[in-house]
């Protein structure tokens, strides 16, 4: 009986704990976005040789994430201009498709958004890292390859939606 008591006892003081935590890096990561005035867009698509559809182009896929940032307070780079340097924010969108042995392709979308930082344990050191993350997964039959295009635009509400909270 004091062995459940305790265990009860604990569990009440150290859940709270992990959740804070968690909401603390949440927050952390929201807070990355404060103040961001201009940022790229680079797509990024791993699929299965002889996986085609007009639908998976990368460069179709970004043009309609712009369209759809076209309302946030910020200036999307051209890719000319992030190749020039690494200094720019970009909003990085990892899409990897698979085909499953049933005629199924699971799919996972990964935003991750990298600005530059200095490292100040390493003498101030300047490199790019990822301040914000969000991801997803789904799976579509052969038939619906298209919906992945959308879930990817779809998914960059994700990022818009934070940084509207924190600007």
């Amino acid at each position: 009986m004091r062995y459940k008591t305790f265990l009860l006892f604990f569990s009440i003081l150290v859940t709270p704990a992990y959740s804070a935590f968690a909401q603390n890096e949440i927050a952390r990561e929201r807070a990355s976005l404060r103040g961001i005035q201009e940022l790229g867009i680079v797509v990024n698509i791993e699929k299965p040789i002889g996986l085609s559809h007009e639908s998976l182009d990368v460069s179709l896929i970004r043009n309609a994430i712009e369209e759809n940032f076209k309302d946030l307070p910020i200036s999307i780079l051209e890719d000319r201009t992030l190749r020039q340097s690494d200094e720019f924010p970009i909003l990085h969108v990892h899409v990897n498709i698979m085909r499953a042995s049933n005629q199924t392709y699971p799919f996972s979308i990964e935003l991750n958004f990298y600005q530059p930082v200095k490292l100040v344990l390493n003498r101030d050191l300047r490199t790019m890292a990822s301040t914000w993350n969000k991801g997803q997964v789904g799976v579509v039959s052969e038939n619906m390859i298209q919906v992945v295009a959308s879930q990817v635009v779809a998914s960059s509400d994700l990022f818009k939606d934070e940084f509207n909270e924190v600007n």
